[in-house]
C-alpha cells in the first residue's frame, strides 16, 4: 500500500532503507584520538546519509552539498520527492511570491532528479491557474521517472468554490504503456476528470487510487475506473456527482476494498466480486455489490433513515457481509416487529449497531429486533446507545411479550453487549428478548457508560453513572443466563 503523509516545504527529500546498504559501510579511512579506525558522516550507506537529510529544512538539506565532493549529489539520490506548505499568505503579493517560490524549488529539485528513478512523487499546494503548466510538466516527469507512487493534493482547506475551477488532470499524458505501467498508487485531490482522448490506455497496473473533491460526471468516472483493471483499494472522499455511482459494465475483478465518504450521489453500483471491505458514510441511497460474496466487513453510516428502510437495503445489496457496523440515528424507527423480505443475511456473524436516540424515539427501542429476525446466525451482538440524558429509567414504549413469538432462535449467538445502557424500558426489554432467544449464550456484558462518541479515549476512564439501572436487570439476566454464562455488570 502506499503512504502519503503531509508535510512541510522542507522535508521533500525522504529515502528507503535498504537491507542490502546497510550490510556494507565504506572502508574507514581515519583514525580517532586512541589510534583506532574511525567513522566519519559521509562513511555511511548513501540511504543513511538521504534519510538524515530529509530531516532537516529544505535549504540546509541543499547546502550539504558544499561540504565535499562526495557530498555534492547525496542529497539528490533519494527516490521519495514530497513538497509542500502548511500555509499560504492571504497578502495577495506575498502569495504569488510564494508561489513562484514553490515552483521554483520544485523544478530546481526535479531538474537535480533527471534521469533518475523517483519511486514517490508528492506534491502538496492550494491550486491556482498559474500551477498548470507546472503541474502538467511535474506529471511528465513523474512518467519518464517511472514514478509508483503519485499525490497531487490541490484542496484549499475550506470554502472550495472560492478558489475556482479544479486542476484538470492530463490523460492525454498518458498513453505510453512502458511509463504507465509503473504507477502502482494515484491520490488526486481538487482534480477535474473530463472524458479520457481515444489513445489513453488507462492505468493497467494501478492498485490504489484515492479522490478527493473531484469533479466529473458519472460516464467519466466510470470509463476512468473501468481502466483501472488491477484496482484493489479505492477511496473516493467529497466526490460529489449528483448522480449514480456506478461501476457495472466492466467489473473490477481485484477490488478488495471501497470507500465513499460524503459524496453527493442518488446510489452506488459495483461489480467487484472480490471485494472484502466496505465503507460508506452519507446521506441513505440504494447500495448494491453485485457478486460480493466475499465481504468480509461493512461499515454503513447513513444520515436521516428510516431504520427498517436501511435494513431492507441492505439485505438486497450486502446480502453476504459476515460483519456489519451501523451507525444510525433512531428518529425514523418504525414501530413494526418484523421486516418484509423474504431474505436473510445467512453469512452474517459479527453485528454492531450504534444508535443515537432522541428522546421522542426511546420507547421505540424494542422494535429493535425487527433486525434480529433477518439476521438469524449471528455469533456477536453489539448494541451502542448514545442519548442526550433523557433515557434514564424511561418507563414508556411495548414489553417484549407484546411481540410475535420467535420462530428461530439465536442458536448461534455466544456473545451480547450493550453500552450506554439507563435502565430504560425498551432497552431491558430488548436485553432481555435477545437473552431469552440465545439458548447458547456465554457472555453479556450491561455498561453503563456512552461508549458512542467521537470524544471518547478508551485509554480515559470513563465514571460509572448509577447502579441502579444495572439492578434492574441483574436478577432477570442471572435468572435466564445458562449456568455457565458469564455475566459482566459494569
Amino acid at each position: 500500500m502506499c503512504r502519503h503523509t503531509r508535510t512541510g516545504m522542507g522535508n521533500y527529500l525522504t529515502s528507503r532503507i535498504t537491507a542490502e546498504k546497510h550490510a556494507h559501510v565504506k572502508q574507514q579511512t581515519s583514525k580517532n584520538r586512541n589510534g583506532r579506525p574511525g567513522l566519519k558522516f559521509h562513511d555511511l550507506p548513501e540511504d543513511v546519509l538521504c534519510t538524515i537529510l530529509s530531516k532537516l529544512p529544505a535549504k540546509e538539506a541543499v547546502r550539504t552539498s558544499v561540504l565535499s565532493t562526495d557530498w555534492r549529489c547525496t542529497w539528490t539520490a533519494c527516490p521519495r520527492l514530497s513538497f509542500g506548505v502548511d500555509d499560504v499568505s492571504t497578502n495577495a503579493k506575498r502569495k504569488h511570491q510564494h508561489t513562484q517560490m514553490f515552483i521554483d524549488r520544485v523544478n530546481a529539485v526535479l531538474t537535480k532528479h533527471s534521469g533518475r528513478a523517483v519511486d514517490q512523487l508528492e506534491i502538496k499546494f492550494i491550486f491556482e491557474t498559474k500551477l498548470v503548466d507546472h503541474l502538467n510538466n511535474w506529471i511528465r516527469f513523474a512518467m519518464s521517472a517511472h514514478t509508483k507512487s503519485l499525490a497531487f493534493d490541490l484542496a484549499p482547506p475550506d470554502n472550495f468554490p472560492k478558489y475556482g475551477d479544479h486542476y484538470r488532470f492530463p490523460f492525454e499524458q498518458f498513453t505510453d504503456n512502458k511509463s504507465v505501467s509503473c504507477l502502482a498508487c494515484l491520490q488526486l485531490s481538487f482534480v477535474c476528470f473530463e472524458p479520457p482522448p481515444a489513445n489513453f490506455i488507462g492505468f493497467p497496473n494501478l492498485r490504489k487510487l484515492h479522490l478527493h473533491v473531484l469533479k466529473t460526471t458519472r460516464q467519466d468516472l466510470e470509463s476512468i475506473l473501468s481502466s483501472c483493471v488491477n484496482l484493489e483499494w479505492l477511496s473516493l472522499l467529497r466526490c460529489h456527482l449528483k448522480d449514480q455511482m456506478k461501476v457495472v459494465r466492466r467489473p473490477l475483478s481485484h477490488l478488495r476494498y471501497l470507500k465513499v465518504v460524503h459524496c453527493d450521489i442518488t446510489k452506488i453500483e459495483f461489480n467487484a466480486p472480490m471485494l472484502s471491505t466496505f465503507v460508506y458514510d452519507g446521506p441513505y441511497i440504494p447500495i448494491t455489490l453485485h457478486h460480493a460474496a466475499k465481504l468480509e466487513n461493512a461499515t454503513i453510516r447513513f444520515l436521516g433513515a428510516v431504520f427498517q428502510h436501511c435494513i431492507a437495503s441492505l439485505l438486497n445489496g450486502l446480502p453476504d457481509v459476515h460483519n456489519l457496523t451501523l451507525h444510525l440515528g433512531m428518529q425514523e424507527l418504525e414501530a413494526r416487529w418484523m421486516l418484509n423480505s423474504p431474505r436473510v443475511f445467512s453469512h452474517l456473524r459479527h453485528v454492531q449497531i450504534l444508535l443515537i436516540i432522541h428522546y421522542e424515539e426511546y420507547d421505540k427501542i424494542l422494535y429493535l429486533v425487527s433486525f434480529l429476525r433477518v439476521a438469524p446466525f449471528i455469533e456477536k451482538l453489539e448494541v451502542h446507545f448514545h442519548d442526550i440524558g433523557t433515557l434514564w429509567f424511561a418507563t414508556d414504549g411495548p414489553l417484549r411479550q407484546e411481540m410475535p413469538p420467535c420462530e428461530d432462535k439465536l442458536v448461534n449467538l455466544k456473545d451480547v453487549r450493550v453500552t450506554g445502557f439507563r435502565g430504560a424500558r425498551g432497552q431491558a426489554e430488548f436485553l432481555m428478548h435477545v437473552v431469552e432467544n440465545a439458548p447458547a449464550i456465554e457472555v453479556v456484558t450491561v455498561d453503563t457508560a456512552q461508549r458512542l462518541t467521537d470524544a471518547w479515549d478508551p485509554d480515559e476512564p470513563i465514571p460509572r453513572l448509577d447502579s441502579a439501572a444495572l439492578d434492574m436487570v441483574r436478577a432477570p439476566l442471572l435468572k435466564t443466563l445458562p449456568p455457565n454464562a458469564k455475566l459482566s455488570l459494569i
